[in-house]
């Protein structure tokens, strides 16, 4: 974690002199540290006379702690404090660390989600998780990722306590009408394999009201959870590689039911919009083997792949 912030989390207030005595820098130092701090996006109150405080403590999430719950055959796992964005390292650093491998962040200056969206991510406010993996089945047993890593996600909120979860396809959590999570899917290989995948996914948890998210959303917070931020990733990390060695295993199988259990689209009106086609609009009517988005329109019904496609319920 970074030294100031780790200093800063239990929520209590220190003095500028102690912070700076203990970090062995000047006090004019320690402001501008501050400064970077709340330019991340953490609220850090200045009191006259009483130096420096968080809005609220800070549950920073520690690497020992998450491997200590997922025993002894665990795949790396590292937390890093700030990155751009936890897929991109991850694809930098494939040549040097092969999959599985997990990686965690505090802060994404650029996190991502479909079609190079923003994924707003300040300091603690979710979980930013990317996780590396080697598949045998290739790319054509891949198409249905992105649904089964969504489902592997709302089975560990489920256990979790949250009611209501949905899945939209094809990558996004909503709960409470709103964006609570989504993935981001990254694929190299071959169709008849072997390939390695980075999944990406961002879980809300508790995030300050933000005026550039373009969407309604919600977060665990929200929900009424109350739970331990490492506990959470470490459940999700074993979610999800219990998942990618389902879903090389045996296919898409063991997901569906929850799929169409959770299918937030199922019997309502969308509008798809693609670049290079018009709109296309009809009543979804779930998915096809392949995890195409089937819509019943007024010419029949048609499969719709993920990539450039947007969908929104009207």
């Amino acid at each position: 974690m970074n030294p100031l912030l780790a200093r800063l989390a239990d929520g209590q207030c220190h003095s500028g002199e102690d912070l700076a005595r203990e970090l062995q820098i000047s006090r004019a130092a320690i402001w501008k540290r501050i400064e970077a701090l709340r330019a991340l996006g953490l609220n850090v109150q200045a009191r006259a006379g009483g130096g420096y405080q968080l809005e609220r403590p800070f549950d920073g999430l520690d690497a020992e702690r998450i491997r200590s719950q997922l025993g002894e055959k665990a795949l790396p796992v590292e937390v890093r404090f700030q990155v751009d964005s936890t897929n991109a390292c991850l694809q930098r650093e494939r040549r040097e660390h092969a999959p599985p491998r997990a990686l965690l962040a505090e802060v994404q200056t650029a996190g991502r989600g479909r079609r190079g969206r923003p994924w707003i991510s300040p300091p603690g406010a979710g979980l930013y998780l990317s996780m590396s993996w080697r598949f045998d089945c290739g790319l054509s047993g891949l198409s249905t990722l992105s649904l089964a890593t969504g489902v592997a996600a709302a089975r560990l909120l489920e256990a979790q306590g949250i009611e209501d979860l949905g899945l939209k396809w094809p990558n996004d959590l909503v709960c409470d009408q709103g964006k609570l999570g989504g993935c981001l899917i990254e694929v190299q290989g071959s169709a008849e394999g072997p390939c390695e995948a980075i999944v990406g996914i961002g879980i809300n948890v508790r995030l300050d009201r933000n005026d550039s998210i373009d969407q309604a959303w919600t977060d665990l917070h929200r929900l009424g959870w109350q739970g331990d931020r490492n506990a959470l990733a470490a459940g999700l990390i074993q979610n999800l590689a219990d998942a990618f060695a389902a879903l090389d295993r045996s296919g898409f199988e063991s997901f569906a039911d929850d799929w169409r259990r959770l299918d937030f689209l199922q019997g309502k009106t969308v509008r798809i919009e693609q670049s290079s086609r018009a709109p296309l609009e009809g009543r979804a009517a779930g998915i096809d083997e392949l995890g195409r988005l089937l819509i019943d329109t007024a010419t029949g019904r048609q499969a719709v792949g993920s990539g450039d496609v947007r969908v929104r319920a009207i």
